[in-house]
């Protein structure tokens, strides 16, 4: 039972990766996943994105088999050379922003980005 229960995890996990290491190495860092994040990142709420740069839309995967967990999505400053974290969906449907979190040397620019559009965060009466 032990040995499923790890290989279930591992699937999961593996089925995370993305064909882009530095989404993988920061999404590692931080411990984003489906279920949350491993290591506390503030919650802000508006992003405070520069006015000089590119906003890289980078989602990050999530398993297919969890219908109720978090949808994360990295929006990397390219001027700053921060990131932002938009946290969406879950069992009770949120929309929240977290961060900035250190890119350091992180090449961001060279993962495949979503189309580039206009980020609103929703405001919270």
């Amino acid at each position: 039972m032990k040995r499923t229960f790890i290989a279930l995890v591992a699937a999961l996990l593996g089925a995370n990766a993305s064909a882009c290491p530095e989404l993988d190495a920061l999404t590692k860092r931080y411990g984003i996943t489906f279920g949350g994040f491993m290591t506390p990142i503030p919650a802000v709420n508006l992003p405070a994105f520069s006015k000089a740069g590119h906003l890289l839309h980078l989602p990050i995967q999530t398993p297919e088999l969890v219908s109720d967990g978090f949808k994360h999505k990295v929006v990397f400053d390219t001027a700053t050379r921060k990131a932002w974290i938009l946290r969406t969906h879950g069992f009770a449907g949120v929309r929240e922003w977290y961060g900035p979190v250190e890119a350091d040397d992180a090449k961001l620019e060279n993962c495949q980005a979503e189309a580039e559009k206009v980020v609103e965060p929703i405001r919270k009466s």
